[in-house]
């Protein structure tokens, strides 16, 4: 009789417990960040000092594909009503051999005539500020030199004649993707070309360059994402 006794209690001290522990609902997952990782990228390291990094990756947003994967209001600069954007600048990485410094610390300052100049080629005042605070600041320079040199790469890089202006969806492979790039810009290798997807569909191309933004092999951290044997574009909106 006391050992049942001592069981019952017990019994119902567990189960106290428990119960409450299951019926917890699950946290939400936090959002996306604005830079996407793939497992098998290296991750940030945090704020580094300025100036100090190995090499820049520069992103090039097949915007269609951001686009598409939200709702986003008539006005919005990149995605609103009667903005047809092809290839458009997401970034230019300071990286690491091994990872990227981000959020550095620096007293240069972003000015409203550096913004709206690279409107030409970011079509979003919000990622340009993004930009500049997260990979800008580990540059090493001020907003309007970093801002220069995304636009001198940009101004010298040409887009496949594909891929301009596609009003039907193109359907393409890794390899003749990164071929057509190469063709159109000669001192461009396969290595130093990394293409991401979201499942089939293109997302961005990014490109590796030394510190003179000459082209270079990227690192085994900066690699292709695009899994399915196909590569498909949006066409422009």
């Amino acid at each position: 009789m006391i050992f049942r006794r001592s069981f019952s209690r017990s019994a119902i001290a567990f189960a106290l417990l428990v119960l409450p522990l299951l019926g917890c609902p699950k946290s939400p997952s936090p959002s996306t960040p604005p830079q996407q990782q793939d497992p098998d990228e290296a991750p940030s390291l945090g704020p580094g000092q300025s100036g100090s990094f190995d090499y820049y990756v520069l992103s090039l947003s097949w915007s269609p594909q951001f686009c598409s994967s939200r709702k986003f209001p008539p006005s919005d600069q990149q995605c609103g009503d009667g903005r047809r954007f092809g290839f458009v600048v997401h970034g230019l990485w300071p990286q690491y051999e091994k990872g990227y410094p981000e959020s550095c610390a620096t007293t240069f300052q972003l000015a409203p005539p550096t913004v709206e100049k690279a409107l030409q080629m970011m079509p979003s005042q919000k990622l340009i500020e993004h930009e500049w605070q997260k990979h800008g600041t580990c540059s090493g320079l001020s907003a309007e030199q970093y801002f220069g040199q995304v636009e001198t790469v940009y101004a010298g890089l040409v887009i496949p004649e594909p891929y301009r202006q596609p009003t039907a969806p193109v359907v393409t492979s890794l390899p003749e993707l990164k071929q057509l790039f190469i063709q159109a810009n000669p001192r461009l290798v396969d290595s130093s070309i990394t293409v991401q997807c979201s499942g089939a569909y293109l997302r961005e191309v990014r490109i590796c360059l030394r510190k003179d933004l000459s082209p270079m092999p990227c690192t085994q951290f900066v690699r292709d994402s695009c899994k399915a044997p196909e590569v498909q574009l949006r066409p422009l909106r």
